[in-house]
């Protein structure tokens, strides 16, 4: 499976400083940019209009599926500094093959409106690099270079204990209520089907993922997983609410190699809900038992 890594850094005409993410805030100017640049009629709604392949329905619009965790794309976006955001663009499958039209699209983000606690900022791009820090684009470019793109593979792998990272919350369901401690069932059969989902709607099932995966036999033996609010704000609805999950650690015994093998694909694509905004980002650490 094709994935992109972009990391995008913009800056603001005021030295504004928030502690808060961006995500939402900026997938919205996201969104527009691609809607005046590739929708061919504006005048429509999308369940108007007949062109199905079009850029902007395709990445933004179009639903694979009832739940949000289903786009192509993950963003993420932080004040690194007062002013400055800095981004994260990420892309998986064949929507990759089209990495122009992805570029094209940030680079035009610059001098647009972002709306932040009811005042608008003009964003500046200063510059795009990727995933290994190659930079693709500065405001002083005159060409742009090829980013890199990584092939993700399915690779089974015989791993006594891992530790699990939440390095953004993890906003996982079970029973129809958010988990307010990790539990491992739930938080595994989500992952496989975003896995498997993902595979087959975005990367024409090329993954080898067998159909029946061993999650049984593993054991939670550490947790130290905690809940985390994180405020989210709509711009098209104008509405907040909260995308708020689990952080912290969790330690997992007796995976099957298959699973260690969803695990490592999870680092890339996110776990739970709301992965588009960031959420559910996982990092693997090996240990003994």
């Amino acid at each position: 499976m094709l994935f992109l890594e972009l990391k995008v850094s913009f800056s603001l005409d005021d030295k504004i400083e928030l502690d808060r993410d961006l995500s939402s805030a900026l997938r919205g100017v996201w969104g527009r940019v691609l809607r005046s640049n590739f929708c061919y009629q504006k005048n429509l709604e999308c369940s108007e209009c007949n062109f199905e392949n079009c850029t902007y329905f395709v990445l933004f619009e179009k639903k694979y599926s009832t739940s949000e965790q289903y786009h192509p794309y993950i963003i993420q976006a932080r004040f690194c500094e007062p002013g400055v955001i800095e981004a994260r663009f990420k892309f998986f499958g064949w929507v990759c093959e089209n990495y122009e039209k992805l570029l094209y699209s940030i680079i035009k983000m610059n001098g647009r409106r972002l709306m932040l606690q009811g005042k608008e900022y003009i964003m500046e791009l200063q510059s795009i690099k990727d995933r290994e820090g190659r930079v693709l684009f500065t405001r002083f470019s005159e060409k742009i270079k090829r980013p890199k793109l990584i092939e993700l593979d399915f690779e089974p792998e015989e791993c006594s204990a891992v530790e699990i990272k939440f390095k953004t919350p993890l906003r996982q369901k079970e029973g129809g209520s958010l988990m307010p401690n990790f539990q491992w069932e739930p938080f595994a059969k989500s992952l496989i089907h975003r896995i498997r989902f993902i595979n087959k709607h975005f990367n024409r099932d090329e993954l080898p993922i067998p159909e029946h995966i061993d999650i049984s036999s593993t054991l939670v033996s550490e947790s130290e997983a905690y809940w985390s609010e994180k405020p989210r704000h709509s711009f098209r609805q104008d509405s907040k609410m909260s995308i708020g999950g689990l952080l912290g650690k969790v330690r997992v015994e007796d995976i099957s190699p298959e699973m260690m093998a969803i695990l490592k694909l999870g680092t890339y694509i996110h776990c739970g809900k709301q992965c588009t905004f960031g959420n559910g980002e996982i990092e693997l650490k090996k240990c003994q038992i």
